[in-house]
Parts: C-alpha cells; structure tokens; sequence
C-alpha cells in the first residue's frame, strides 16, 4: 500500500470508522455475518462512482456515508495536482477499511475472531469482482486503470500482509498439505532483535 503522509491519515481514518461502523452496524442488525462481501462490494462501487463522476466534472453528492469517504480521498489528494493523484489515498482507505469492518464485528461481540480464512477469502472476492466490474464498464482511462488497479493491489498486499502471516499459524497449528509437490517452502523459527516469528525457507526437494 502507499504510504500516504501522516497528515493525510486523520480525516480519511475518521471516515473510514464512520463507513466500517455502519457496514458492521448493519450486519449485525440484519444477522447477516457472513455477508462481508456484499457489505464491502457495495461500499466499493459507491465509492468508485463517485469518483468517476468527480473526475468527469460533475459534483456528486456526498449524501452517503460510503460517498463521504469518497469526497473525503479527492479532497486529501486535491493538493498533489495530479490527474490520479487519489490512488494512493483511496489505497489507503479500502486497505483500513478491510480491516476495520472484522475490527467492528469482533469488538461488538458479533464475531469470534476478526480472521478467519473466509473472511480473507470473501474480502478478497469482493475487491476481485469489483475490479472485475469496474473494469467492464469504465473506459480505458487513467480512472478505470486507477480504480482497477488500487483494488487489485490492495489484494495482492492483503495476501502478503496479513493472510501469509494467518497461513503460517495456521500451518504450525495443524500442519502442512503442500507436501506432494517436489519444490516448497517451510517454516522456520527466527528471531530479530528480540521480536520472535517465522520465516519461509524455499526447498528444493525430488519426490
């Protein structure tokens, strides 16, 4: 993800917690847990509209709380002067956006954990199938590429961040079943500068 400046981060941060509170609310109200993919998908196509319709020239209303967001990217970025300039900022939103809707869900009790491989796996869908959309129906633009490739990229750093880190435990915790394959990785215990974890080491093994 890009590291947008610090100064960036408060009013995008407190929109964020605005949308991931009401996506959470909503679930929880309607009992509808395992619905994260289509909460998310929702909140982002309404937000990628109202950048398609900002960066066409009209001025859309940020009459939701998803488009407040929305509004909320273009207004951060406005100061770089750039066509696109946004992608970092809305990068930035949707990566703690993915991660405040569990937050919101465990803390009110509704849900156990705020991981579990089917939500890294519904969040994923989501960005996948929205990009997918959006890509179907946006020009081939600096926005449409924008848009498609923010989403992308915040699965790929998903996978890298979080769900390789989830896979490791889980693997300590009840095994491996890569093992059928003549070249795979395994873990290994290290430690830097007193922080305990593991590290993939990458085999090369016939049979």
């Amino acid at each position: 993800m890009p590291y947008i400046p610090p100064q960036n981060r408060p009013a995008i941060d407190e929109a964020v917690s605005a949308l991931a509170r009401e996506i959470a609310g909503v679930m929880t109200q309607n009992r509808e847990t395992a619905e994260i993919s289509t909460r998310l998908r929702a909140a982002f196509v309404s937000i990628a509209r109202h950048i398609i319709a900002a960066e066409k020239g009209e001025s859309p209303a940020a009459d939701t709380v998803a488009a407040t967001l929305a509004q909320q990217i273009l207004d951060t970025a406005a100061g770089y002067g750039l066509k696109g300039g946004w992608t970092g900022e809305l990068n930035y939103a949707l990566t703690r956006l993915v991660q405040a809707v569990p937050h919101e869900l465990k803390t009110a009790g509704t849900w156990d954990e705020s991981l579990r491989y089917w939500i890294y796996a519904e969040t994923v869908g989501a960005l996948v199938r929205t990009a997918w959309d959006l890509h179907a129906q946006c020009g081939d633009d600096y926005v449409g590429n924008g848009l498609c490739g923010v989403l992308i990229d915040i699965k790929d750093e998903y996978k890298r961040r979080v769900n390789t880190a989830y896979e490791a435990a889980q693997i300590r915790k009840s095994g491996d079943c890569f093992d059928l394959v003549p070249y795979r990785t395994e873990l290994v215990a290290t430690e830097v500068g007193g922080v305990k974890g593991w590290q993939e080491v990458m085999l090369d093994r016939q049979g």
